[in-house]
């Protein structure tokens, strides 16, 4: 996505108050802090990370953000590397980061975590399907043309290589061995739009998600699977968590478990409507070992200053899309998920 604009005016917050909010919102939203036995897991989409042009105090903000949890899997991490590195240091000597090479929309993933706590594994590399195993899918993409329901099918659909090669590692953590997929997985366009072109990206996008979750279901039974001990994270671009959603169902097709954060604190994008990120889990130590998991809806909590004076200007709903630019731009339009294991 193209790097969002610095709002105008612009606006000069107070670090320390921010910090604070943040503070005040994980107590109230009951998200634990990080504690002997306990692993705690977070993804998130943090925009245009490196290219975006972010003041210090922004990156400081967000390291504030990640510092809570242990490991943390981010998504669209651009070729500078700059802010990356800022944020971890940032977050302080006691954390480590792991990247792989760009891909689609010049972008990287990124595994950043807490060394006395988290161990990397053997294991880390891109998936990649070889040819001779693209799978084949029929994909029903429901659409409305002047309010009445339609539907096109494109049969027999045939996978096109990831657009971004999900980031598998294996991470170690107590009792706890597992491999953490962390995704962004490709967009393309609304199931909606009225051109046929453009519902077949969204095919696309749903013939990644069926391919993503056969290959890890399939780990998952292997007998030389390194560690079937898997989690999927990251922006699979999954609109909704309900039958209708083509992209959704092809998730579960896989036979892992969809964690379904959203019903707590509503969706992962700013104004909660969409679950386009997702947690995914292999049955087994995993499932057996969750705690906890939710969304944090970290923009219900920053820049209420900024929201007061929008709000007086421009009422609720004409401040809602302005606020926005300011969370987006200075942030991120992606909330994080979080997860809580046990490791003992």
């Amino acid at each position: 996505m193209p790097s969002f604009p610095r709002p105008s005016p612009d606006f000069n917050y107070d670090l320390a108050q921010e910090k604070a909010s943040l503070d005040s919102l994980f107590a109230e939203r009951n998200v634990p802090r990080s504690s002997s036995g306990r692993l705690l897991l977070a993804s998130w989409n943090i925009a245009n990370l490196g290219e975006q042009k972010r003041d210090p105090k922004d990156l400081e903000l967000i390291a504030h953000l990640m510092s809570r949890f242990d490991l943390i899997a981010v998504q669209e991490v651009k070729s500078n590397l700059v802010h990356l590195m800022q944020i971890v240091d940032y977050m302080g000597a006691g954390y480590d980061w792991i990247i792989n090479d760009v891909a689609g929309n010049n972008e990287r993933l990124a595994f950043v975590f807490k060394k006395r706590k988290v161990k990397p594994g053997r294991l880390f590399a891109e998936i990649a399907i070889p040819e001779k195993d693209f799978p084949r899918h029929t994909v029903v993409v429901p659409y409305l043309v002047a309010k009445q329901q339609r539907v096109d099918v494109f049969y027999n659909l045939r996978f096109t290589p990831f657009d971004r090669n999900p980031f598998i590692g294996s991470f170690e953590s107590g009792a706890l061995n597992f491999t953490l997929v962390n995704v962004h997985l490709y967009f393309g366009s609304f199931k909606d739009s009225k051109k046929v072109a453009e519902r077949a990206k969204y095919a696309r996008r749903v013939l990644e998600i069926y391919t993503l979750g056969k290959w890890a279901g399939s780990r998952a039974r292997g007998s030389t699977t390194y560690d079937r001990d898997i989690i999927l994270l990251g922006d699979m671009n999954v609109p909704a968590m309900n039958n209708d959603d083509a992209a959704y169902q092809a998730l579960l097709k896989s036979g892992l478990i969809p964690l379904d954060a959203h019903s707590k604190a509503g969706g992962s994008n700013l104004d909660g409507s969409k679950t386009y990120d997702q947690m995914a889990i292999t049955p087994g130590a995993v499932q057996t070992r969750t705690r906890g998991y939710d969304v944090f809806d970290f923009d219900n909590a920053v820049f209420k200053d900024k929201w007061d004076e929008l709000e007086q200007q421009h009422g609720l709903k004409g401040a809602n899309p302005k606020f926005n630019k300011y969370v987006k731009f200075h942030i991120s339009d992606h909330r994080p998920l979080w997860m809580e294991l046990n490791t003992e």
